[in-house]
């Protein structure tokens, strides 16, 4: 088992003059400033200071939305792009920033499992044995690594990719993986082209994976349930930054700043702006009394963000607020409905059960749970501890 760690790590891409032009006549169009768009130098800071410790044998997965950096991330790992601009690269406490990717021990999936399309299954599983001049140890491998792929696996050794269905491909991609023992796993969304019947049967195949070997592993992925089902740890990512790290539980209950909070967590996260007054907070449309556990970092005229997740929102017969529902969502497999409600100017998503049924144009009262209300900086998004 492997532990990476990454160290003060910033990547910055050049932007081509052909893009930057296109970016700035896009600029124009939308009547914005070039410069607010592309930035005085004309690059793109992919990873901004990246600190960030995998430890031995845990799958860390990296969340965030799209082009936040997961990609990038994977690939300074293991090291199939240039050597990031700052910071430095440990597998063990060995300095790899600078080491070919050949000899890290990487073994990636891809999203697009990126198969040699020439090439069997059994070619795409011995190709690196073959490069290696290792072909001696081929049959053995493939024999064990057709144990650990289970039933059917087998039968896909002598199929060129083209023949094979999506779910078979991303099998042989994680085999191609397995059969080279490596020091570190890398998945990069390798899951996304799957329907939602085989992501879920793959996901159990690849904890089960992960689980057997204990192979440290980083698992890039926008799909929040598949991190949770897969992850020891979660890191989330925002514009080439690590938000924060921990499990889902911390993230999802002590959220750092405004972006995990609203981030993490379906549905997302409501969110109200107001400011302190004496005795409590006053929000856009509504106001409440103090939290007792916040009263004496809070001053008078502060402007804040009050966070509450629908499901810490009760539908009540007396209550505070007065809202009106305008949707219902029915979540038949969790046995909840989303609701959507109307509080005078502002809107909000209760999480409730199906016990009470509710259409829209229906009114109802809400009680927010004190002891899950976050609140966070307005001025700079981070969440009052």
């Amino acid at each position: 088992m492997t532990q990476v760690r990454l160290e003060n790590v910033t990547k910055v891409f050049p932007i081509e003059d052909q893009v930057l032009a296109s970016i700035k006549e896009f600029g124009r169009m939308l009547s914005r400033g070039a410069k607010e768009l592309a930035g005085d130098k004309a690059e793109i800071k992919a990873l901004d200071k990246v600190d960030l410790l995998i430890r031995h044998g845990e799958t860390m997965s990296l969340i965030g939305p799209t082009a936040c950096g997961k990609t990038t991330l994977l690939r300074v790992i293991a090291g199939l792009i240039a050597p990031p601009d700052e910071g430095v690269v440990y597998f063990d406490g060995q300095d790899v920033t600078k080491m070919p990717p050949r000899e890290r021990n990487i073994g990636m999936v891809f999203q697009n499992y990126a198969l040699y399309p020439h090439l069997t299954s059994l070619e795409n599983l011995a190709f690196s044995f073959i490069v290696q001049q290792r072909e001696e140890e081929i049959p053995e491998r493939v024999r064990v690594t057709s144990q650990i792929m289970g039933l059917g696996f087998d039968k896909l050794l002598g199929r060129l990719p083209r023949t094979l269905s999506d779910g078979e491909k991303q099998r042989v991609a994680v085999a191609r993986c397995i059969i080279r023992e490596p020091r570190v796993f890398l998945f990069d969304e390798p899951l996304s082209n799957l329907d939602a019947k085989l992501r879920s049967q793959t996901r159990v195949e690849i904890k089960r994976l992960l689980r057997r070997f204990r192979i440290t592993s980083v698992y890039a992925t926008h799909d929040q349930s598949e991190a949770l089902a897969l992850a020891d740890r979660l890191a989330v990512m925002n514009e080439g930054r690590i938000e924060q790290v921990g499990t889902h539980g911390e993230i999802y209950n002590w959220p750092v700043n405004v972006f995990v909070a609203g981030f993490v967590g379906t549905p997302a996260m409501n969110f109200f702006r107001g400011r302190v007054e004496e005795g409590g907070l006053r929000l856009a449309d509504f106001s409440l009394p103090f939290l007792p556990h916040l009263k004496t970092r809070l001053q008078p005229g502060q402007e804040v963000i009050l966070g509450v997740r629908p499901e810490h929102i009760t539908i009540c017969t007396e209550g505070l607020l007065r809202a009106q529902v305008e949707e219902v969502e029915p979540w038949v497999t969790e046995r909840a409905q989303i609701i959507h409600v109307r509080l005078d100017g502002s809107t909000c998503v209760v999480r409730a059960g199906t016990e009470v049924p509710l259409r829209p144009g229906d009114f109802v009262s809400l009680r927010f749970d004190e002891e899950r209300l976050h609140l966070f900086d307005a001025q700079t998004g981070e969440r009052f501890r």
